[in-house]
């Protein structure tokens, strides 16, 4: 946990003095670290263990959508509900462990519904200009798999006639 609050403190230093890509890594490196440790931390601490990794997928979360990156912040929230759904399944849980677990992932639902309700319409706009460029280079992939076929057979495309 040592490491994980160095990087988190890091980390917010970043934030606090506008370098949110720092912050981005470095929040980063503490989920990580909290991610690396979890299991033991967990059962020695479940409370501490559990909020580590909350709060660094909240952090890169508020980082990425300081950057106004809301596609990747959106993703966060996302892989903070999946990451507690993964752990909250495992058989050796204590109905204490799983009441904690499930009041973090409350409180994560309610982060990401506040954020979804404030930057709606910009995760929408982004997602559309990563759709059209998806498409594009998908088109592009195309039209090159199609133009080497044709240039290896020999074949000029004006000479296919479909009947």
């Amino acid at each position: 946990m040592q490491n994980w609050e160095r990087l988190t403190r890091q980390a917010n230093r970043a934030y606090s003095n506008h370098n949110f890509s720092d912050a981005v890594e470095l929040n980063r490196e503490a989920l990580m670290q909290a991610e690396k440790t979890f299991d033991d931390d967990f059962y020695r601490d479940a409370e501490s263990a559990v909020a580590a990794a909350a709060v660094s997928f909240l952090n890169i979360a508020e980082s990425y959508t300081a950057l106004g990156d809301f596609i990747s912040a959106n993703t966060q929230y996302e892989n903070a509900v999946n990451f507690l759904q993964a752990i909250i399944v495992r058989p050796d849980m204590d109905e204490e462990q799983r009441s904690l677990i499930m009041r973090t992932a409350t409180h994560i639902r309610f982060e990401w519904e506040l954020f979804a309700q404030s930057h709606s319409k910009s995760v929408t706009a982004q997602s559309k200009v990563l759709m059209r460029a998806l498409s594009h280079a998908v088109s592009s992939a195309v039209s090159t798999t199609v133009s080497t076929r044709v240039s290896k057979t020999g074949f000029n495309k004006a000479k296919i006639v479909h009947h």
